[in-house]
């Protein structure tokens, strides 16, 4: 079987759980001598330097002006296009979502990854142009495979798409499941760490409101914001309009410590999103030995499974008190742990690719 991903994502991301979730896959085809091509002429992505040269076709730019997007576009269209026709393959799993469409005899497979923007269309100020271009990619693809359930369910809802056309296939975590020793001491054991984005759906304001509402919180924790976003303006005018102290405040990014060094060296990890279509870092935090208390948005508890503790989103004192209850509890934290431990082994990228290909099979 003759696979191609093709450049949709890759040359507009450097990094990111949708061109990581393709380097994945592309590590397990290759075990499995998969006949696996990517096609990207002009990208910036860092994974790809990892593939090897006989199974990429393209070339990496250390700086790719984002207003230069439609003309980057276009030139790998072109050639991709060129490619298929050399290549000839079974399969085009399209990256990302898009208006440029190939050959109509070709059989085609797109990941959702989730209704984000048709949920909350408050946040994107794309609103319409992203829609239409995931109406387009799901209409053309043979197969859609959505990273949850939940996924599946509102791909349903907002885009009308026949159930058989579906399936589901789950992520994972890039980290290795391992347990921390009891004596390892952890550096920052007071404090609460909160990744990725703050802004819109990711819930960072109601967070802070609920933090700043239990003394019991601020006068034993202190919180660490994990991301590529520097901290600016908004960031301390909604610690400011909460009263909460500087010093309870750290911001971090990977030229600090890494990701896998936070997650097995805070207290636990707290995910106030209000909706995901799969919710990695709950998954990379119970793999490594973190503790989670998350939101029950989207497929947060599908991720999670029952063992978790939730609060719902958009409910300040629910947030507040499920904090409390579970930092209260030296027994109840490390109880999590040891499930987290149990409920990661239930996802790999193994699985994913093996899924994954199954699907490439039944079309």
């Amino acid at each position: 079987m003759k696979i191609l991903f093709d450049y949709k994502i890759f040359y507009q991301q450097r990094y990111g759980g949708i061109s990581n979730y393709f380097y994945q896959l592309s590590k397990e085809f290759i075990k499995r001598e998969i006949d696996l091509k990517i096609t990207s002429q002009v990208h910036k992505n860092e994974y790809l330097k990892k593939i090897p040269n006989s199974c990429l076709v393209g070339n990496f730019f250390t700086f790719l002006p984002h207003k230069l997007n439609f003309i980057t576009e276009n030139f790998n269209h072109f050639n991709a296009r060129l490619f298929i026709k050399q290549f000839q393959p079974n399969i085009v799993h399209e990256t990302y979502y898009s208006k440029k469409k190939y050959y109509s005899n070709l059989k085609t497979v797109c990941t959702a990854y989730d209704m984000i923007n048709e949920i909350y269309p408050n946040y994107s100020p794309n609103f319409k142009y992203v829609y239409e271009i995931k109406k387009d990619t799901f209409k053309r693809a043979n197969k859609i495979i959505c990273i949850s359930n939940k996924t599946k369910e509102d791909l349903i809802k907002y885009f009308d798409v026949e159930t058989h056309k579906i399936e589901v296939t789950h992520l994972s975590s890039t980290f290795e499941n391992y347990k921390l020793e009891k004596s390892n001491y952890k550096k920052f054991s007071d404090c609460l760490l909160f990744v990725g984005s703050r802004y819109g759906y990711k819930n960072f304001e109601r967070f802070l409101s609920a933090y700043s509402k239990s003394n019991y919180l601020k006068n034993n924790f202190r919180i660490i914001f994990y991301g590529g976003e520097k901290p600016n303006n908004y960031d301390y005018k909604v610690i400011n309009k909460n009263n909460i102290n500087f010093k309870n405040i750290l911001f971090f990014n990977d030229l600090d410590f890494s990701l896998s060094y936070m997650y097995s060296n805070v207290l636990a990890l707290i995910y106030p999103s209000m909706y995901e279509g799969f919710g990695i870092p709950i998954l990379e935090a119970m793999t490594l030995g973190c503790p989670v208390i998350s939101s029950n948005g989207g497929a947060l508890r599908e991720v999670g499974g029952d063992g978790l503790q939730y609060f719902n989103p958009n409910e300040i004192d629910d947030i507040k008190n499920k904090l409390e209850n579970f930092l209260n509890s030296e027994n109840f934290i490390k109880e999590k742990v040891n499930y987290g431990f149990e409920r990661s082994k239930k996802f790999s990228w193994k699985k994913c690719a093996e899924e994954t290909l199954s699907i490439y099979k039944k079309i």
